[in-house]
């Protein structure tokens, strides 16, 4: 069975281009993009639900701005992380920070996809910021604490993400 999308068609999400070089270097890369030391993540779109997690943990959210990077909400629903794509991470991020069901609500979708986006961007301001506190020059540490939080919740995400696919599967069969 194909898997069903969970948004309309054609929607992007957006994150602040002020936090391109911190997005390449997660991903391995320096400030030319060439790769530099061990990736993170090998796309964008890992980089970005990091970082909505830590603006989701640490209540941070910020406007991404008129200079932004985009990347397709199709790109996230392609990719996984377990079993689960991670358009689901765009989902279930803004609803656990509003406890807003009606977030789920056809007409409320622009509304859901920039709460995540704020959420990345808080993030990445969070990450940054946290990056320049710490006493590794690499910072380095400051990412590896901040991915110990996350993953720390991702489990309850990815809970949800399985509840919802399931909940999904029998809405499809009903």
């Amino acid at each position: 069975m194909s898997q069903q999308s969970l948004f309309t068609a054609g929607k992007t999400i957006y994150w602040p281009a002020e936090f391109a070089d911190l997005v390449s270097m997660l991903k391995g890369q320096d400030s030319l993009g060439k790769p530099s030391h061990p990736a993170l993540y090998s796309f964008n779109t890992g980089a970005i639900v990091l970082a909505a997690i830590i603006g989701l943990i640490h209540d941070r959210e910020r406007d991404v701005g008129p200079q932004r990077l985009e990347i397709s909400v199709d790109t996230f629903e392609r990719q996984k992380l377990v079993n689960s794509s991670l358009a689901s991470f765009i989902l279930l991020i803004p609803l656990i920070g509003t406890n807003d069901l009606e977030l789920l609500r056809p007409e409320r979708e622009d509304e859901l996809l920039g709460k995540f986006q704020r959420y990345a961007a808080g993030g990445l301001e969070y990450l940054r910021s946290a990056m320049s506190r710490s006493s590794d020059s690499t910072g380095f540490a400051a990412i590896r604490a901040e991915i110990e939080k996350a993953m720390m919740a991702t489990p309850r995400i990815i809970q949800a993400a399985r509840r919802l696919a399931e909940e999904e599967e029998e809405d499809i069969r009903i």
